[in-house]
């Protein structure tokens, strides 16, 4: 999508708000935000689009004071989530704020909202589009870890954390991401839930809005709890500070889904640090020394053991 299209979708609020639009991003993906509008799009180096929206989006229970918001398609293939209450993600406030305490109740929201969405009846053979099977960027790791990355950068990080990891742990890694995509527990889910797409105040005052719809899939339950956890494991890693605090939210998300990762919680940490490592050498830059850092932590994440999935699914 070009700027001018994105512009166009912004125009419409324009005499509404004061500031000019914000734009930031990746070569995987930008976003523009505009008061109540963000417009989000895959960038120019993404191997793939968004996931297009089912014909009947997954209906859910009503969840208090959260909601999934998903996105008007929009040309060239954006989507535009309009009436957001804010203009900052949740990430957002972890980097610049770390892990404030009045962020709790949006991780413990993003927990009752993916649970919800996991209740969301299976698409039936109507002929209607049904969600895809994969991840987009669980399909982005595999792909990279059996050596079919068509970036360079990125083929030569996955050769750095071989060579760091050893062939032992290196293998636990593509064992694991097998394991999920090959799991038949399948349930309607977010695909991404990250903590760019949750937008909450961190005052812990007003609605939760989780922007839903680019990678809606047919997954297990824990891909998605999973991935939110894993971001917020490699945010406390990355910025540091209150250890306890940063638990804090980390538990915040699996008491609202209800469920605990139990020993799946440092293997789906590693596959999501993992991927980000991917995602920033393929689409952000070569950092020697950020492959490095990366490779040290999870060397430390890929020796916990553990069944493949706790329990029952």
């Amino acid at each position: 999508m070009t700027a001018t299209a994105v512009d166009g979708a912004v125009e419409g609020i324009a005499e509404d708000v004061g500031a000019g639009p914000v734009r930031f991003g990746t070569g995987l993906l930008r976003t523009t935000v505009h008061g109540g509008l963000w417009v989000r799009e895959p960038g120019p180096l993404a191997p793939a689009g968004f996931h297009p929206l089912p014909a009947t989006l997954p209906e859910t229970p009503r969840t208090p004071g959260v909601r999934l918001v998903y996105g008007e398609q929009l040309p060239g293939g954006a989507r535009a989530y309009r009436g957001l209450s804010g203009d900052e993600s949740v990430a957002g406030h972890l980097l610049r704020h770390g892990p404030h305490p009045g962020l709790r109740p949006a991780l413990h929201a993003l927990g009752r909202a993916l649970a919800a969405l996991h209740t969301a009846p299976l698409p039936v053979a109507t002929g209607a589009p049904a969600p895809p099977t994969a991840s987009r960027g669980w399909a982005r790791l595999d792909a990279w870890l059996a050596g079919r990355a068509p970036e360079v950068w990125a083929a030569q990080a996955a050769s750095v954390l071989r060579e760091r990891l050893g062939a032992e742990r290196w293998h636990r890694l593509r064992d694991w991401t097998a394991e999920l995509a090959a799991d038949p527990a399948l349930v309607v889910s977010h695909g991404a839930p990250g903590l760019g797409s949750l937008v909450a105040d961190p005052g812990g005052e007003g609605p939760v809005e989780l922007l839903a719809g680019e990678d809606v899939c047919l997954a297990p339950w824990y891909s998605d709890v999973g991935w939110a956890v894993g971001e917020l494991t490699e945010l406390a890693w990355q910025l540091g500070g209150d250890s306890e605090a940063w638990q804090r939210l980390v538990d915040a998300v699996e008491e609202g889904y209800g469920r605990p990762l139990g020993p799946l919680r440092p293997r789906l940490a590693a596959l999501r640090i993992a991927l980000h490592l991917h995602d920033y050498t393929a689409y952000v830059g070569w950092q020697p020394e950020t492959v490095e850092r990366f490779a040290g932590f999870l060397g430390y994440l890929t020796g916990f053991g553990g069944p493949t999935a706790p329990g029952d699914h």
